[in-house]
């Protein structure tokens, strides 16, 4: 019997941007990319608001929007609480597309794409992404396929060592270095379960990326706030060496492929730029407006914290992101109070606040309103939500840029305007636009720091924390090559949320009617398009697995920590 060849492949190249990827096309340094272009067509592909890892490819697996699927970030919102747990694949509360393939007789094979874990109980194979707690975490379906990876592969390693201490050009050096073991794996592992699993419909997910252009971007842009020119001559070309590692990844995977038989997707959650040197303190910035009170001050925390606070962070730069997550493993009081002495949230009085941020999160800074009947100590009248609403707007956008005396905000987003489906009420109730026009940094507010500025403009000097360089744009990639398909045309228009439906379609099957994607119908010669099918929803036919599947208390320290190693929690 012949072997099984795949109708499609997708590689995932997590956040890569056309403003980086198109001139080295041009320049001659990324030639399988280069090749496939001017065999398919490319365009630029939309992000959802918020451009973040767990909408964005939650959005892609649903072709829907956060309020029917659930998720809008690492953590989840809920009207009920404060507090905030931690996301992952178990928290969308939608079928994914490989659910969807299966159910029409096709198999699937995944690997490594985010909010996927735990893994579905596909017809194929699902080797979860980076939601995954630890290596010694069920994360691969089915559960034997993960020892016959270890006996090709080796064990698996879902790190990348160093980063959360990257404090001088050693440390940096070898988290480069980590970064690249990483992609080896990916690799071997993507080629072998290609040769020896293929399925109908494939995925291949690369993260560095997404990692090294937050953390090395200073490092390429001479014009960045945070420049370092003596790193420069070390790593200048940091984030060129990842794109060509992956240009090479992605020739051998097409090596492996025949284009009359396979179409193949080339595809980003989203973009990167250089990160702003404006930075905003969004709790400071309701505290000054009124709108946001914290409890009677005690003293002695805070003298704890004032102590505290620049040891933990030494302690954050210098120990390695392995024993961080060890010792969050081992002692979570240790690391709740530790979350506790970065952050003043917990001191907020919610008896007499009426907006406020979680500011746990590095970005993006939303803003929920404390709703009586909806939050467990609401104080704002239903009625009054529209005034409060207004006063937060007009608090927010009346931080200007000292330089220019423009609004550094531009935008607020509100809920309505984004989301809507049964989970739609569990967004933040305004997203301040922090990327394009209105880019700007978040940091959490201090309280003992209340009095000053709520913007600061960091200075113009090499940066040497593990902090980030860059930071997500709206803006991601988009190329398709295969069997009807246009060759070398560009495409404009295309949304991540598009390509659940156009997966279908390319597929020959009906799309959902309750997807918010459109069919990228335009990518199709003529002879090829043909009418776009819809079928009702059939609830009935879902996975019976549970939406909600959290983490325990561990697992969840150590996603924490990892994200912390990233930089997308303080």
């Amino acid at each position: 019997m012949a072997p099984k060849k795949p109708k499609l492949v997708i590689i995932g190249l997590d956040a890569a941007v056309e403003r980086l990827l198109l001139p080295w096309i041009k320049e001659g340094k990324l030639p399988n990319l280069a090749s496939f272009i001017k065999q398919g067509i490319q365009g630029p592909l939309e992000s959802v608001i918020q451009p973040l890892t767990p909408p964005a490819w939650t959005a892609f697996m649903t072709g829907k929007n956060s309020g029917k699927h659930g998720i809008y970030n690492f953590i989840q919102y809920a009207p009920d609480r404060y507090s905030m747990v931690h996301t992952n694949g178990g928290s969308r509360k939608s079928d994914s597309i490989w659910r969807i393939l299966n159910r029409a007789g096709l198999t699937v094979g995944v690997m490594n794409t985010p909010y996927t874990y735990p893994p579905e109980k596909v017809d194929g194979f699902q080797v979860s992404g980076f939601d995954t707690p630890s290596a010694d975490s069920a994360f691969i379906h089915p559960p034997e396929l993960k020892k016959e990876l270890e006996e090709k592969i080796g064990r698996l390693r879902l790190d990348v060592r160093y980063l959360g201490a990257m404090t001088n050009l050693k440390k940096r050096g070898e988290a480069l270095e980590e970064l690249q073991k990483s992609d080896e794996q990916w690799k071997r592992m993507a080629l072998y379960l290609l040769e020896n699993h293929p399925q109908d419909v494939m995925m291949f997910t690369f993260m560095s990326v997404d990692t090294v252009q937050h953390h090395f971007w200073h490092y390429m842009d001479p014009n960045h706030h945070g420049y370092d020119a003596e790193g420069a001559k070390l790593f200048k070309d940091a984030i060129l060496q990842v794109y060509q590692r992956l240009d090479g990844v992605i020739g051998e995977i097409l090596a492996k492929l025949d284009p009359s038989e396979t179409r193949v997707i080339i595809c980003s959650d989203h973009g990167q730029e250089g990160i702003s040197d404006r930075t905003i303190y969004v709790n400071r910035i309701l505290s000054q407006a009124g709108l946001l009170f914290y409890k009677p001050k005690n003293p002695f925390k805070q003298i704890f914290n004032a102590i505290a606070r620049p040891v933990l962070a030494f302690l954050r730069a210098t120990l390695s992101s392995k024993i961080k997550q060890i010792i969050s493993g081992m002692f979570h009081q240790v690391r709740a109070n530790a979350d506790d002495i970065t952050t003043s949230f917990n001191e907020i009085d919610w008896s007499r606040t009426k907006a406020y941020c979680n500011e746990s999160l590095a970005s993006p800074p939303c803003i929920s309103i404390n709703v009586k009947g909806l939050k467990p100590e609401g104080i704002v009248d239903p009625s009054d939500y529209e005034a409060v609403v207004k006063q937060v707007c007009e608090a927010v956008q009346s931080v200007k840029d000292p330089r220019t005396g423009k609004t550094v905000v531009a935008h607020l987003h509100r809920r309505d305007q984004l989301y809507t489906g049964p989970y739609a009420s569990h967004a933040p109730d305004l997203t301040p636009q922090w990327w394009g026009e209105s880019q700007f940094n978040a940091k959490p507010s201090v309280r003992s720091e209340d009095h000053l500025p709520p913007i600061t403009i960091e200075p113009r000097v090499p940066l040497t924390k593990p902090e980030w360089g860059g930071h997500h744009t709206i803006d991601g990639i988009l190329a398709v090559r295969g069997a009807g398909i246009k060759q070398g045309a560009f495409c404009k228009g295309a949304r991540l949320i598009d390509m659940a439906p156009t997966i279908l379609y390319m597929l020959d099957l009906p799309v959902p009617d309750d997807m918010d994607g459109k069919v990228l119908t335009d990518l199709f010669e003529d002879s090829s398009r043909k009418d776009v099918q819809s079928v009702g929803t059939n609830e009935a036919a879902k996975s019976p697995e549970p939406a909600d599947q959290p983490y325990s208390e561990e697992e969840q320290a150590l996603v924490e920590e990892r994200l912390k190693n990233l930089g997308y929690l303080e």
